[in-house]
C-alpha cells in the first residue's frame, strides 16, 4: 500500500510538472499571437495615416468646402 501511495504521488507530481510546462507554453503562444495581432493593427493604422498624408499633401486634396478640387 505504501508503494502504491508513493507511485500515485510520483504520478501526481509528474502530471503537475508537465501541466506547468504545457500551461507556460500555451500562455507564451497566446501572448505571442496577441502581440502579432496588435502589431498588425498598428501597421495598418500607420499605413492609413501615410495614405492620408499622401492624399492631403502630395495630391492636394482638401476638406475645405470653400475650395473645389
Amino acid at each position: 500500500m505504501e508503494r502504491l501511495g508513493a507511485a500515485l504521488g510520483g504520478l501526481a507530481f509528474t502530471v503537475l510538472v508537465l501541466g506547468g510546462f504545457v500551461a507556460i507554453r500555451v500562455l507564451t503562444r497566446l501572448f505571442y499571437s496577441v502581440v502579432l495581432f496588435i502589431e498588425t493593427l498598428s501597421l495598418a493604422a500607420f499605413a492609413l495615416l501615410v495614405g492620408y498624408v499622401v492624399y492631403r499633401v502630395l495630391l492636394g486634396g482638401s476638406d475645405d468646402p470653400r475650395r473645389s478640387d
